[in-house]
């Protein structure tokens, strides 16, 4: 009787388990293949998934998934050296324990697979940013580049003597940084209604020098609905990094539109700390992709930066040099499999995409 149980059991956890698996790959076929159902998910059920998990995270002060993931090593960690004292004890053989470890994290990853689907994966197959914004997408003329760059050194110019800085004359972090960003989202969503609701607060990630030395400033945890920043990268950096993660909430995984979106908060803030963050990321991929398309017009555009704008940028490369090596090259390995797993099939290359967006705008004014 007993045997036959466990034998039911088995065959329900079978079913269980292949359900998950089977539902998780149908909504991803849906989401590729089956046009206007990935919108659709963000903006009827997306939301209730954020609200629902994201208010119960959001009591606490600190990353829940963090928490978690200090939890999952701690685990992992006891079962291990709990399995061995077993094995050595011959209260279990090596092979049984094994297969069991096997089945076990089967699950769990199954299970993950299922829960990212609802919480992101499905959202890297919506409508496009640039077409919910009407943007005027097309080929663009190094001329154009130019000139979308030169704007940019003009108002980075015009915002610079605003701006708060520290004793060493850098830029600052604003007072109530994160409720500041958090208000320049909620009132782009005004313009934009996809991203208009509610909004959890971001929170500064405790291990942050794992994210420096992953080369990482912020990361969305979708298991909790939550934004993480790295709080000790530049302040130059943090505003346009927090809105950056803020959008990922509303559905607008891919990295250019999340970096577009940031970059719109940003500079529709009255701070003026808000408006350099943001006004300074939009240069960087500008700048970038003048260097690459013509370097003389990149030497004649880029001498031009005002002296607070270069501090910051001599800043923000001291900062990440000395976090070079090894581990930050793999996880830009790791980084780009993964975007390409999520059809940005440019990979991290798909970041200098966020200059085909900024180009766009540039054409409506």
């Amino acid at each position: 009787m007993l045997r036959t149980d466990r034998q039911r059991l088995k065959q329900r956890q079978l079913f269980v388990y292949g359900g998950l698996l089977l539902v998780s790959a149908l909504l991803q076929v849906m989401s590729r293949h089956l046009l206007g159902f990935a919108e659709w998910y963000a903006i009827h059920i997306y939301p209730y998934l954020v609200q629902g998990i994201g208010s119960i995270s959001n009591l606490l002060p600190v990353a829940l998934d963090e928490l978690l993931i200090y939890f999952l090593v701690i685990f992992s960690i006891l079962y291990i050296v709990t399995g061995i004292c077993h094995i050595v004890k011959k209260q279990i053989t090596w092979k049984r324990w094994l297969w069991t470890l096997l089945v076990r994290v089967c699950k769990v990853v199954v299970v993950w697979a299922f829960v990212f689907t609802l919480t992101c994966g499905l959202n890297y197959h919506r409508t496009p940013f640039s077409k919910l914004a009407q943007l005027p997408m097309g080929e663009s003329s190094v001329e154009e580049l130019e000139e979308l760059c030169l704007w940019l050194t003009e108002e980075i110019e015009k915002i610079a003597p605003l701006i708060a800085t520290d004793e060493e004359g850098r830029c600052a972090l604003p007072d109530k940084m994160r409720t500041l960003t958090r208000q320049a989202m909620e009132d782009l969503g005004e313009q934009y209604p996809q991203l208009g609701g509610w909004y959890p607060k971001a929170k500064p990630v405790l291990t942050w020098p794992v994210l420096s030395y992953e080369s990482l400033e912020g990361v969305f945890g979708p298991y909790t609905m939550e934004a993480h920043y790295n709080p000790n990268i530049p302040a130059h950096n943090q505003p346009a990094v927090l809105c950056h993660e803020l959008s990922h909430l509303k559905g607008f995984m891919r990295e250019d539109e999340a970096n577009y979106i940031a970059y719109l908060a940003c500079t529709g803030s009255e701070n003026a700390n808000l408006r350099y963050s943001g006004l300074l990321l939009a240069y960087t991929h500008s700048i970038n992709a003048l260097y690459y398309a013509d370097y003389e017009r990149f030497v004649r555009v880029r001498i031009q930066l005002c002296e607070q704008a270069e501090q910051d940028y001599a800043y923000h490369k001291t900062y990440w040099k000395q976090f070079e090596g090894p581990v930050s090259e793999i996880s830009d390995k790791v980084n780009d499999t993964y975007l390409k797993v999520n059809a940005q099939s440019e990979g991290t290359k798909s970041y200098g995409r966020m200059v085909d967006l900024l180009l766009g705008e540039y054409r409506k004014r």
